[in-house]
């Protein structure tokens, strides 16, 4: 690959099977802009979330293109190569949102020595969770940064549902069912839930396809574990909350008719199974759960401070645990994203691998 170009994966928003990687121009720096070669990012069912729905939450809006196409947004991690700011040096490392491509240029705000929020005009009304740049993580070898990469949003959004679980009472459920039980958020919520079960006491059911069945329970998080194929109608016998991750309107529609009126609450937050979703609205008791809300009045709640700690306190336990079972895959850019990406889409992965596609080497 050439580096006097920047190339990005590009879809069209329309059939995001339609897609091809594009090379331009590296754009140019002005005055108090940056401008980063990424390194490194995650690659999860998380973004193929992004591009299912985002026209309705504004994903396409972060790195915006001509229409019909878009980019769909990744985390990771990213090197200064060329600053106009006076407070951000060459070399600087930052990990955040990036487009899934090769650079990015920014007009760093809020500067201080943890990091910086992007200013960039078309970004100002976008959620600041997706606009705020961490500096550091020095020393991190390839392992340790990929696996960062992969927990850090999906984790985030874990420790945000099961917070607001929590805070509702369970909406006084005994149960809490997890489709898509084998997604990384879903194991991130199981974990939480696992993790203070000693204080709530709630069942915790994993919903998952036959082939998962054996890795969800080797997790030791769940303390059933079911595949959609043989649901089991005794789940019907107690109050429930359903948090969905995979979006198949088919699944929740039986989940709602088994449950009856048992069901209690249903939080709608991730599509896995984005194929078959379908229109949300005929679904009972069911609210979308949109992290960057949450994350407003979390950490309106704690500061910021404490608020950050008390997540990533949390995640280094997950992520301890994430390793036992979870092999990182690393894919080269160029040559593999295609691939990759038609895999995630398809929803042919294994969930035990962690994907980071590398645009250089560490």
């Amino acid at each position: 690959m050439k580096v006097e170009l920047n190339y990005s994966l590009q879809v069209n928003k329309g059939d995001l099977f339609d897609c091809e990687l594009v090379s331009s121009p590296i754009p140019m720096v002005d005055e108090n802009e940056v401008l980063l070669r990424i390194n490194s990012f995650a690659f999860t069912s998380n973004n193929i979330t992004y591009g299912v729905v985002g026209d309705k939450l504004g994903y396409w809006s972060f790195f915006p293109l001509p229409l019909p196409k878009g980019i769909i947004p990744v985390w990771g991690f990213a090197e200064v190569v060329a600053s106009r700011h006076s407070e951000i040096v060459v070399g600087s490392r930052y990990y955040g949102y990036w487009p899934m491509g090769t650079f990015l240029k920014v007009r760093p705000i809020r500067v201080t020595g943890h990091g910086f929020l992007d200013g960039t005009e078309h970004r100002k009304e976008l959620p600041p969770i997706y606009n705020y740049y961490i500096k550091g993580l020095k020393g991190w070898d390839k392992n340790s940064l990929g696996n960062y990469a992969i927990v850090k949003p999906l984790f985030t959004t874990a420790y945000l549902n099961y917070n607001f679980l929590k805070e509702s009472f369970f909406f006084d459920a005994s149960q809490i069912v997890l489709t898509s039980a084998s997604s990384k958020t879903a194991l991130g919520i199981a974990f939480m839930l696992h993790k203070n079960k000693q204080s709530h006491g709630k069942k915790i059911v994993a919903l998952t396809s036959k082939l998962h069945t054996d890795f969800v329970a080797r997790t030791n998080f769940y303390d059933q574990v079911i595949a959609y194929e043989d649901l089991d109608s005794t789940l019907g016998n107690q109050n429930s909350v359903v948090v969905d991750l995979a979006g198949n309107t088919g699944l929740l529609s039986k989940l709602g008719e088994l449950l009856g009126s048992r069901l209690k609450h249903i939080s709608l937050i991730g599509l896995a199974d984005w194929e078959s979703a379908g229109s949300m609205k005929g679904i009972p008791k069911s609210k979308f759960f949109f992290a960057p809300d949450h994350a407003k009045v979390f950490y309106a709640e704690l500061g910021q401070e404490e608020a950050n700690q008390r997540i990533d306190e949390a995640q280094v336990a997950f992520t301890k645990q994430l390793e036992k079972w979870m092999k990182l895959e690393f894919v080269d850019f160029q040559k593999g994203i295609r691939s990759l990406y038609f895999k995630m889409l398809k929803g042919a992965v294994d969930p035990s691998k962690g994907y980071v596609v590398t645009l250089r080497l560490f």
